[in-house]
């Protein structure tokens, strides 16, 4: 069975850039631009990860991260932001014990594919 990722950045260009590298390394990918649809995907679905950006309209990054560990308290979640955001959300000590990682924009594609593997196959 196809492990399945949810993807939530409110820029068009990443949100669908990381559905398809993805998708494309065979996972199953739901992906939106709206993070109340984000909630509404997590409310409905079960993931074996998630990415979601730091700051978006509506409800951020950590609001979803919340939402799923809610309902999923193992699921991985990854927060991506722009770098200076990292410095200070890696000083949160409530999103750095939820999340699985912390990714800085620009992201290195392969590290990121190898962390978000790992995360799930620990899970097993």
């Amino acid at each position: 069975m196809h492990k399945k990722i949810l993807v939530v950045d409110d820029y068009e260009s990443i949100c669908e850039s990381l559905a398809m590298l993805f998708r494309e390394e065979g996972y199953l990918v739901d992906n939106t631009t709206d993070s109340a649809q984000g909630a509404r995907l997590i409310k409905k679905n079960r993931y074996d990860a998630c990415i979601f950006d730091y700051k978006m309209k509506g409800l951020t990054g950590i609001e979803l991260l919340k939402m799923v560990k809610n309902k999923n308290p193992r699921c991985p979640v990854f927060i991506m932001s722009g770098v200076l955001n990292i410095d200070l959300l890696s000083t949160d000590k409530s999103v750095v014990s939820l999340a699985a990682g912390l990714i800085g924009k620009p992201f290195d594609v392969e590290q990121l594919l190898k962390n978000v593997a790992v995360s799930m196959h620990t899970l097993v």
